[in-house]
């Protein structure tokens, strides 16, 4: 997210290194790793003195010091490029392949590739470093990673928890050479801000206001441990504000979010990093368009789309973006823009889910594995386990089975659902135009010829823009008085003209007026199934529950849950 972030995993492994750098080696690596938070290009210049050092150990960390440099201007194909080359350096290395030093060494490349790729949402990529090198660094599980990606999967109750698990197994260390007490929080406050993040994505799958008070603790606690060693108290209060704000706008409280966000004139220091500014843009963009204030959520999601541009960090947040751009030119009556940023935003949302479906079989393997292992370990110190592990295996088949079959249906109903929003568009585009009018079969006795029948079908069409279909008395009756005809006859005109009965005519406009109205009116969603029901006709939820689902293959629910995570 900002400067700062995730460089200070370097801590955990520096105690190993002491034996291999002498005290003034170490002493400048403390420097270093200051100045890129407080001077990123002398850090820069000082990191490549020493990259080529006659200590090979030492000439290893300017070179990955380099690389952080790039990584935190976001210079994200640099960064890599140079953390891969390096790992190859250390694989050649004269250090012994079962050293700590050799491990941690490659541990701290892999952790740096690994957030490379989590940024630019490259899920799949980032666990493949994970698998790729697991096997040279055995002694580190990277449970954080892997946490990260089971959040950003949307298993939020599994991915805290390992995250949880990181924070309390990491050892609070004893500062050595040249360490600051301060820089040794920041470690941890960065833990804390990150199970923060992911209590935010989890309510909105939960709708929980439990979880946006735990993410609030969290991100106070790591205000709270850096304000208290003062480390530079306008940055982080500023983050602060910015991650609140973001919770207040979960909650529906745009004024007070916005009112945070606004806050960062008080931060210029904020400016120095473009994430972060970004973050602010779009989080004002959001505010000011569900306060109805069209111009001003064009402007910051134009500047939000604009700096991606440049760092490339976090397409769910593009898609954000786009999806405020579309929403903001459609109320402005521009169909142009509009129709070009949704196009924008499925065309993402697919980008977005076909790495999704990589990396989710990737968790599934991972997690099968590591249920074996452990599953092994215990059988081969008990023997008598041998009918526990044919229980286990037993366990795992259905699991995959079901994983299979799961994933399988999500995929489907997502694919509906695309299409739905697709059709709706379609039909939107459409809707003014004169549709042909269904010919008859001439020897009809019923309904006796052409112009009849468009004088049913031009009835129909003024009683539909009225909406009169959300009238509970809209039945065959009703409509034959209101276009002056009897029953048989507009009967007749549905079965033989319309090829469907009048009851599945009038489901499909309730449902389509629902399916656009859920698009166009946010607040709309937070309706119950029984408000909503009753506003389009339907006299209990149960009903409209089961029409919905024969008219759309999905349940309300799900196409709720499914725009609010688009927008």
């Amino acid at each position: 997210m900002h400067q700062f972030t995730f460089f200070l995993i370097l801590f955990s492994f520096f105690s190993a290194f002491s034996q291999d750098l002498s005290e003034s080696e170490i002493l400048k690596t403390r420097t270093i790793q200051e100045l890129l938070i407080s001077n990123p290009d002398q850090a820069y210049k000082e990191a490549l003195q020493i990259s080529t050092s006659k200590n090979e150990l030492f000439g290893f960390f300017g070179q990955y010091y380099v690389a952080n440099y790039f990584y935190n201007k976001s210079e994200f194909t640099h960064s890599k490029q140079l953390l891969i080359a390096l790992i190859e350096n250390i694989l050649e290395s004269k250090y012994s392949k079962s050293s700590k030093v050799y491990h941690d060494l490659i541990g701290m490349c892999v952790n740096k590739l690994f957030y490379i790729h989590k940024n630019l949402g490259e899920y799949d990529l980032a666990l493949y470093y994970l698998d790729k090198y697991k096997e040279s660094v055995p002694n580190t599980p990277f449970n954080e990673q892997y946490g990260l990606i089971k959040v950003a999967m949307g298993d939020y109750a599994d991915g805290i928890t390992l995250l949880k698990k990181e924070l309390k197994t990491s050892p609070h260390l004893k500062l050595g050479v040249g360490e600051k007490k301060a820089m040794n929080k920041k470690l941890f406050a960065d833990k804390y801000n990150i199970i923060g993040e992911a209590y935010q994505m989890y309510f909105l799958q939960s709708r929980k206001s439990t979880c946006l008070d735990s993410a609030n603790y969290y991100f106070n606690t790591a205000a709270k441990m850096l304000l208290q060693d003062n480390f530079y108290p306008e940055y982080t209060q500023a983050l602060l504000n910015m991650r609140l704000a973001k919770s207040a706008a979960l909650q529906g409280n745009y004024v007070k979010s916005l009112h945070l966000y606004k806050s960062r004139t008080k931060f210029p220091i904020i400016q120095d990093n473009i994430r972060t500014v970004q973050l602010f843009d779009l989080g004002m963009a959001d505010c000011y368009f569900h306060l109805n204030q069209m111009d001003s959520a064009l402007i910051y999601s134009k500047k939000y789309v604009e700096n991606y541009q440049i760092t490339k960090v976090s397409k769910e947040n593009l898609l954000m973006a786009y999806n405020i751009m579309a929403q903001a030119y459609s109320r402005q009556n521009d169909t142009k823009k509009a129709y070009v940023f949704a196009q924008k935003s499925l065309e993402l949302i697919q980008s977005i889910e076909t790495i999704k479906n990589k990396s989710l079989n990737f968790l599934h393997n991972y997690d099968l594995k590591k249920i074996k292992e452990e599953s092994n370990q215990i059988i081969a110190t008990k023997n008598y386990f041998k009918i526990f592990l044919f229980g286990v295996l037993m366990v795992l088949t259905f699991l995959a089975l079901s994983f299979y079959y799961y994933y399988k249906n999500q995929k489907e109903k997502h694919y509906r659902f695309l299409k739905i929003i697709q059709d709706l568009k379609d039909s939107k585009s459409n809707r003014n135009q004169n549709l042909p009018i269904a010919k008859m079969d001439v020897h009809s006795k019923q309904i006796r010829d052409a112009e009849f029948v468009e004088k049913l079908a031009l009835g129909l069409k003024k009683l539909e823009q009225k909406e009169l279909f959300l009238d509970p008395n809209f039945k065959l009756n009703f409509v034959a008085k209101k276009l002056n005809t009897n029953t048989a006859y507009l009967s007749q005109y549905f079965n033989q003209v319309m090829q469907k009965t009048f009851s599945e005519y009038t489901q499909e406009l309730r449902i389509q007026y629902v399916l656009q109205k859920l698009i166009d009116v946010p607040h709309f969603r937070k309706y119950t199934l029984q408000a909503i029901a009753e506003e389009v006709g339907y006299k209990d939820a149960n009903t409209f529950v089961r029409v919905f689902k024969k008219q759309t293959g999905l349940s309300p629910n799900y196409y709720i849950e499914k725009l609010e995570n688009t927008n």
